[in-house]
């Protein structure tokens, strides 16, 4: 009777066991049919950080979808491995993906968990979060816990553990917006993996399973224990002798203070930088690729751009008055209730302060972290015409904007105009330093390249050029008097005026310009023909098909500060034409260059998705001839011309300078638009200022009070430094001493250097009897300057 009880219950078991095999095989089958390929995660390379580098090596900005440093296994410390182990999978190396054990013990405490109405814990081994990170969603079911069993066994016969540590330490997250360990540790410790100690392993290791409960900021003693536990674990399964144990349990957690990491002031560069590489590559390749972008921002320059703009800008807009406090708060628990005020955007680099108190005199501020200052009358003279006292702009309570200068505090607000700075080395096109508003937190909108404004007065250079190639000299005499022009049947007639409303009478084409009369543009227009100014602003690359309208010759068109950067950098260089660029060279994280400029082109550009290009062969092709736009000799006519504009021109403001410096002054109708292009021997810098939606800046505002001085303000800080270079003159260029008002030969006090293309005869001259050439080679060009008509005139 036992004999056969035996033999029926073994019989039993085997249909049982053959019926739970039969299941187990259906269940594999059916769910191994659509499980995704785990095979793609041997090319796998972990999302990395894009960095934006200045020329000189220092960093612009971090870009990243999820910030992480990606370690091979190999540079990972064994007691940071050995932690997660310990906290996650003790038997990582002895299971084939799966846990058994771990599953059972997790079933039973998780029973035990129900009853108590707590949270159930899993069983997942370290094979299966890496399963589930890369290959799985995050849904709670049975059936994607099945898939998750079988990719993890399957993925075990395929990867080592090193890989499978590989993919998990560094694809992990980890809190504070950290992924992975090496971007953990120095989150959290501004240490590398290889400083951190075992307690600190134990820390990191101790957020996985919850990375805000554990995170040792909001929660230390919750963290410490944690931490602890994990340490015990190590001690039992044999990572940390019993002395390391104790001396890293008893180890305070000490987090690190991170100081902002310094970076370059260089926003809108930086998001033209970014639209470009992901024009390039895509947007999933820049955010995840670990790209390592080299720009041509001269950091220097580019602070220098940055502040002078600020400067210029804010130097306009104080003229215009305070518009008032930000707003008005009671003084109860003032100190709270000011850092809990969220700063405007365009107010970020200035400081929040409330009016404690106002006299006459002066007003007593508090700021955020409860310190006190004053701003006294003396420094609000900006703010009101006649302001006798602070009390009639300022109340107690005001929240205001402030800045610390020198000691003292100054009253700030956001300003109502805006504009843009552009610095560029017009031999390579190389953009030096760019700045596109007044604030990036403000207003995003690049005017440097975006805002298509009206050039003003800056395009007369352009105007005058087409009268020299057509044969026109500079000392060839032209009428500034009233003009009426001719528009057409049933249009009434044109009559341009000049900015102060006078007339000089018969002046050279040089006088005509540096001054920028009005009159002889349009009278220098009429001589080289409308088509032929069209075609002069078209070749330079100003505006692509400018309207064949008379007004177009005063600047009545459309272009943005890029262009006219350009342009004016197509002069100074000799005539040859020249492209913008922003960008030196790419390197992928494995630092192959997949980028250069000049000289390499894109393999593999717009293409979609993050498509790894570390082994795309990038041919080298031979650089391109530049393209000749204009020729050297009427090249540098206009920079004689321009040089003169600002030795007695409209653009006087800058002769101060000690650099050689030639340059045009640029406002438009109803000075909606101020601009100021100007250039050395080495780069050209553009500056304009206006309002985003174009209105009057005033009836004095001109480019010469307004984007002038941005320009000045850039040069002696940004260019202070560089050495005074004269501008090279051409072998087709002879120079002759001519009388600066009639354009005769002269070597009268009055008299300028002229410059005349050789195969040019100068008007009633003869050069072997009345007047000796000027060597080229031994030219200053400022020997001889008459400071003649110092006219108000600041077109």
């Amino acid at each position: 009777m036992f004999k056969k009880f035996i033999i029926n219950s073994i019989k039993l078991i085997l249909i049982l066991g053959l019926i739970g095999g039969s299941g187990l095989a259906y269940i594999i089958h059916k769910y191994s049919s659509d499980l995704p390929d785990y095979s793609q995660l041997k090319k796998y390379y972990p999302p990395s950080i894009t960095r934006m580098y200045s020329a000189d090596g220092k960093l612009i900005e971090e870009f990243a979808k999820e910030k992480r440093i990606f370690v091979p296994i190999s540079s990972i410390p064994k007691p940071l491995i050995y932690a997660f182990i310990s906290a996650e999978d003790k038997n990582f190396y002895s299971h084939e993906g799966i846990d058994v054990f771990s599953i059972v013990r997790a079933a039973v405490t998780n029973i035990s968990h129900m009853m108590n109405n707590r949270r159930a814990e899993g069983g997942s081994t370290i094979t299966q979060q890496v399963v589930k990170n890369f290959l799985l969603s995050s849904e709670r079911s049975l059936e994607r816990k099945i898939k998750e069993a079988i990719l993890s066994y399957r993925l075990t016969q395929v990867f080592t553990k090193d890989e499978i540590l590989e993919l998990y330490l560094n694809q992990i997250y980890l809190g504070k917006g950290a992924y992975g360990v090496a971007m953990a540790a120095l989150v959290y410790f501004n240490k590398s993996i290889e400083e951190l100690t075992i307690s600190e392993s134990a820390v990191l290791a101790s957020m996985p399973k919850a990375p805000s409960q554990y995170n040792p900021e909001r929660n230390l003693t919750r963290a410490t224990n944690r931490k602890n536990y994990v340490i015990s674990r190590m001690y039992d399964d044999g990572y940390l002798t019993e002395n390391e144990a104790k001396t890293s349990s008893a180890e305070s957690i000490i987090l690190a203070k991170h100081d902002k990491v310094a970076t370059i002031d260089a926003d809108y560069y930086a998001a033209k930088v970014r639209e470009e590489v992901i024009e390039m590559f895509g947007e999933e390749y820049f955010y995840n690729a670990g790209l390592t972008i080299m720009t041509c921002i001269d950091s220097q320059m580019q602070q220098a751009a940055t502040n002078a703009l600020r400067y210029g800008i804010r130097e306009y807009d104080m003229k215009k008055g305070f518009r008032g406090a930000l707003k008005n708060i009671a003084l109860d628990n003032w100190q709270q209730t000011l850092q809990n005020f969220v700063i405007p955007p365009g107010l970020l680099h200035y400081n929040l302060a409330i009016i404690l108190n106002v006299t006459n005199n002066d007003a007593k501020i508090g700021l955020k972290d409860g310190s006190e200052g004053t701003i006294f009358l003396r420094d609000m003279k900006w703010t009101a015409t006649d302001i006798k006292s602070v009390s009639r702009i300022l109340k107690i309570g005001d929240v205001v904007a402030v800045e610390k200068v020198n000691e003292k505090y100054i009253l700030r607000q956001i300003p109502a105009v805006n504009g843009g700075i552009m610095v560029m080395d017009h031999e390579t096109g190389r953009v030096l330093a760019a700045e596109g508003g007044y604030d990036f937190s403000d207003s995003k909108f690049d005017r440097t390249i975006h805002a298509k404004r009206q050039p003003g007065s800056s395009i007369k250079p352009f105007v005058y050029m087409a009268a020299l190639e057509n044969g026109a000299k500079p000392n060839d005499i032209f009428n500034d008097a009233p003009i009426e022009v001719y528009q057409g049947p049933g249009l009434p007639y044109w009559r341009p005026k000049n900015f102060e409303e006078n007339f000089l009478g018969p002046i050279t084409l040089r006088k005509g310009l540096e001054k920028s009369r009005n009159t002889i543009t349009v009278r220098v227009s009429q001589y080289a023909g409308l088509k032929k100014v069209a075609e002069m602003i078209s070749r330079f690359g100003i505006n692509e098909n400018p309207s064949l309208r008379h007004s177009m010759v005063l600047g009545a068109l459309e272009t943005t500060l890029s262009q006219m950067t350009v342009a004016y950098g197509i002069i100074a260089n000799g005539g040859k034409k020249i492209e913008p660029h922003y960008i030196e060279f790419i390197k992928d994280r494995k630092g192959n260059v997949i980028y250069k400029r000049d000289y390499t082109e894109c393999v593999g550009c717009k293409i979609e998705g993050a498509i790894d290009l570390s082994n795309v062969q990038v041919p080298v092709i031979d650089k391109p001839e530049m393209q000749t736009v204009i020729d050297e000799a009427t090249s540098y006519q206009m920079k004689s011309i321009l040089m003169g504009g600002v030795q007695r021109g409209t653009s006087t403001r800058a002769k101060p300078l000690k650099q050689i410096v030639a340059g045009k002054t640029g406002t438009t109708n109803l000075a909606k638009d101020a601009w100021f292009l100007g250039f050395t021997p080495k780069i050209v810098v553009g500056t304009y200022v206006g309002f985003d939606n174009p209105r009057s800046m005033g009836n004095r505002a001109s480019g010469a009070t307004i984007a002038l001085p941005v320009f000045i303000n850039f040069m002696e800080n940004g260019y202070k430094d560089m050495p005074s270079l004269d501008f090279i003159v051409p072998d087709t260029i002879m120079l002759a001493s001519i009388d600066y008002d009639t354009g005769k030969p002269s070597n009268a006090s009055n008299s300028i250097i002229e410059a005349f293309r050789v195969d040019k005869k100068i008007d009633e001259m003869k050069i072997e009897d009345e007047i000796k050439l000027i060597d080229p080679h031994s030219f200053n060009p400022f020997d001889k300057i008459q400071e003649i008509d110092n006219s108000e005139e600041l077109y």
